[in-house]
């Protein structure tokens, strides 16, 4: 049973015959992709032996030996061959930086699925450094927090600086969470907004930045897309 979080990236995973989880832990997502057909096979890959061996276990329960690959390594080391997808999923921002930035030779045009618990835009800038773009941003709420679950594409046009720091497609998302999300990055911003006009010595320039960026949520907030919530 995947979680709302893992729900989002299971979503985002369409019909193919080779994806790859990275760092899958206790291997939910993978198994769940090959047990519903998203998925003809999968590579599990993690820097650790005991989380492997928890992922191997689950393989074993659920009887997909055959159809699972799993390896041992650090982030994209283990994957040798192409792969049309590439799960990176339940990690910080920064570490999946740098996974596809040191791994960036080994994405050989896979579409990727990204959730990050921290540093958003060190991943979408991490994505248009290594020549994709975004199609898919989807907010969730699970286990008393918000998530944001990224899908990527090689060949997409290059996010804009405020769709680094804010998201792009994002604000075309369908989710009932998208709302709620966007609410609660504002408040965050607010937050640290304040912080900084009170400081001794104020950055100007990043207080500019931040009114620039809670007035743009403020305009979509306001508008019809965001007073009766938007679809698809």
């Amino acid at each position: 049973m995947l979680d709302e979080r893992l729900t989002q990236a299971f979503r985002l995973v369409e019909p193919c015959g080779l994806a790859a989880d990275i760092g899958t832990d206790h291997g939910r997502l993978p198994t769940e992709l090959l047990r519903a057909g998203v998925c003809e096979r999968m590579i599990l890959t993690d820097c650790s032996e005991s989380a492997l061996a928890n992922a191997r276990r689950t393989v074993i329960r659920l009887r997909l030996t055959d159809r699972a690959d799993l390896r041992l390594g650090d982030g994209l080391e283990p994957i040798r061959e192409k792969c049309d997808f590439i799960c990176i999923t339940g990690m910080g921002g920064r570490t999946v930086r740098d996974i596809l930035l040191s791994g960036q030779n080994r994405l050989q045009g896979a579409s990727l699925v990204l959730s990050a618990h921290t540093d958003l835009p060190l991943v979408r800038a991490a994505v248009a450094a290594v020549g994709y773009g975004l199609d898919r941003e989807e907010p969730c709420f699970c286990a008393g927090r918000f998530y944001l679950v990224l899908r990527a594409r090689p060949g997409l046009p290059p996010l804009s600086e405020r769709e680094i720091r804010l998201g792009g497609p994002l604000f075309r998302s369908g989710s009932p969470a998208l709302l709620p999300y966007l609410r609660r990055r504002r408040e965050v911003l607010r937050v640290s907004l304040e912080g900084l006009r009170a400081a001794a010595a104020p950055d100007h320039a990043q207080i500019q930045q931040l009114e620039s960026d809670c007035a743009f949520y403020d305009d979509f907030l306001s508008s019809p897309s965001g007073k009766e919530g938007v679809t698809e």
